[in-house]
């Protein structure tokens, strides 16, 4: 497992950032499966629902295209 964490270094922005990334390897038949999980969106903040939406394509590209080709 590895988990990365960060928040605005300003905490009166009003994207009020405090996000974690948590990307885990588990065995599955015989290969392993990775599972990425980016957790802290305040769904009441507009700026972060904004945010989400466009890092869930910038992930979903990363983990079917680009990291398959890497690997």
């Amino acid at each position: 497992m590895l988990r990365l964490g960060w928040r605005d270094a300003d905490p009166a922005s009003p994207a009020g950032a405090d996000w974690t990334i948590t990307w885990t390897l588990e065995p599955e038949g015989r290969g392993t499966r990775l599972f990425l999980t980016h957790e802290g969106f305040d769904p009441g903040n507009e700026m972060q629902r904004r945010a989400r939406s466009i890092m869930d394509g910038g992930w979903r590209h990363l983990m079917t295209g680009s990291l398959a080709a890497v690997l």
